[in-house]
């Protein structure tokens, strides 16, 4: 089966990757949040310069009829479907009407309230929505992802969702050491209230353009790290990983905290099944 835009989601093969059986789709290419941590820039030319695709309802439509019934399609992995592109052309909207005559599941990741405006349609869909909060802190969101909704409107966002009976998860990715790891049960506890079903988390894993924007921006915090990642951790395909101790205490501790809010937990990339609470790393299980 050749599709030409929606494509079988492969995470360049990770030993960690625990994902069920899906497909991607990226509406456009590259992203305006400019998040200094994305690992997207490392293999799409020109990233934080976004662009539409060409052709893109039409080659949807006609991967749309190649795809199984029931397939999972998560959206989107690489760039975000609901960037400043998206409120000016819509293009994601007509996407989601394109879905609506087919029997998938669809699941969103986003960092933007923007998705608000497309509740008619997920309410006709067979889908989730998790949202990415990684800090509520202002002056450290400026800096980590830039041109995003803050995260008081995402968490806003959330418990809209939940009341108008959409499903919906948090990423909680990525954590960074002597960042935002203090922040844990504060962000858990309140998305919990807002009416969120599942929790992924998952550790900063640099590649080497990632970590030199680290290094501009938060400098401090980058030379603790360095060594950490650089000397003491290791490397798996193109990313570098905490020391696996050091990561499996942030990783305990994340699970600790949903415990105490009876949150299903999973993590991403990480390699501890056995802290596996959720029946699904990505959230889609929510999806039936």
């Amino acid at each position: 089966m050749k599709t030409q835009i929606i494509r079988p989601f492969d995470p360049w093969k990770s030993p960690y990757c625990t994902c069920p059986k899906k497909f991607s789709l990226d509406p456009y290419t590259g992203c305006a949040h400019n998040c200094i941590y994305c690992y997207a820039t490392s293999y799409i030319p020109n990233f934080y310069f976004p662009r539409r695709k060409k052709d893109l309802l039409k080659k949807v439509l006609k991967d749309c009829q190649k795809i199984p019934e029931n397939s999972l399609i998560s959206i989107s992995n690489s760039s975000d479907p609901y960037q400043p592109l998206e409120e000016k052309y819509q293009e994601f909207r007509e996407c989601l009407k394109v879905f609506q005559n087919f029997n998938f599941k669809i699941l969103i990741i986003t960092k933007s309230n923007l998705v608000l405006r497309d509740i008619d349609l997920l309410k006709k869909l067979k889908c989730a929505v998790t949202i990415t909060i990684t800090t509520f802190k202002r002056e450290i969101l400026k800096k980590l992802e830039p041109e995003t909704p803050n995260s008081e409107e995402r968490l806003k966002a959330l418990k809209i969702l939940s009341e108008n009976k959409i499903l919906t998860g948090l990423r909680l990715d990525p954590i960074f050491p002597y960042l935002n790891d203090d922040e844990i049960e504060e962000i858990v506890k309140r998305v919990k209230e807002a009416g969120v079903l599942h929790i992924v988390a998952s550790t900063f894993k640099p590649r080497f353009d990632s970590w030199k924007r680290l290094e501009r921006t938060f400098p401090k915090v980058a030379k603790k790290l360095c060594s950490l990642y650089f000397e003491k951790g290791q490397k798996i395909k193109n990313s570098f990983y905490l020391p696996q101790q050091m990561r499996r205490e942030l990783m305990e501790k994340v699970f600790e905290i949903c415990q105490k809010y009876q949150i299903p937990f999973s993590t991403c990339r990480e390699g501890f099944l056995n802290l596996k609470t959720s029946k699904s790393c990505d959230g889609s299980h929510l999806i039936t």
